[in-house]
């Protein structure tokens, strides 16, 4: 599984040949993203929806998101687009699936958190506070994308508990440094302090990692 991370929640993953972007934000660089399949959006909100217009067309990319961001994307004159809810499983090509969890993050009318399967299996959590319901996921995530803002959404105490909630084996920070502030050496430091063992793989925008 290959990944880049664009800032903030902003992740290109290419799994068994399917290349997957999640959440553009108006900022990010388009240009640099090359091809796409499939554009997974979180939720409704502008920092993750976004490029959705522009990318779906220039990638002739199929957008998949909760039913607000599904009749935005129609609204927009997006051809391809799925709605998904919470606990269904889409299947895309080459025996990678994508479900859908419902987050905790109460501004959003539909938040959503997706677990892509492939050679790997990774978890986007969009924006979310730390709740029980995720230990649901305990087994099933190789690589974990949390925030760490806590800007409306996890700060770096609230993001190890996800870690040690859903126990991956990488923990990848996320939705900082662009609208809001947040430090990867801090979620290490309450990592260690609560002794959760992951590996916190710190990108650069635009570092592409394969596991």
């Amino acid at each position: 599984m290959k990944v880049i991370w664009y800032g903030h929640s902003c992740f290109w993953i290419e799994t068994n040949g399917v290349k997957i972007l999640i959440d553009p934000y108006p900022e990010v660089e388009d240009d640099l993203i090359g091809d796409v399949d499939y554009i997974l959006i979180t939720h409704e909100h502008v920092d993750h929806y976004g490029k959705v217009e522009l990318l779906s067309r220039l990638r002739d990319a199929t957008v998949i998101g909760p039913k607000t961001v599904y009749m935005m994307a129609v609204a927009d004159g997006v051809t391809k687009a799925r709605e998904i809810e919470a606990g269904e499983t889409l299947e895309l090509e080459n025996g990678v699936k994508v479900t859908a969890f419902f987050m905790e993050h109460p501004s959003s009318q539909y938040p959503l958190g997706y677990l892509i399967e492939g050679d790997k299996r990774l978890f986007h959590t969009g924006d979310t506070y730390a709740f029980p319901a995720l230990q649901n996921l305990r087994g099933k995530v190789d690589i974990l994308l949390v925030p760490i803002s806590g800007r409306s959404t996890a700060n770096e105490r609230e993001a190890a508990q996800i870690v040690e909630d859903i126990r991956p084996r990488v923990v990848i920070p996320m939705h900082y440094g662009t609208y809001g502030e947040g430090s990867p050496e801090k979620l290490r430091e309450e990592l260690m302090r609560n002794r959760v063992f992951a590996i916190v793989r710190v990108l650069k925008p635009c570092e592409e990692v394969e596991f």
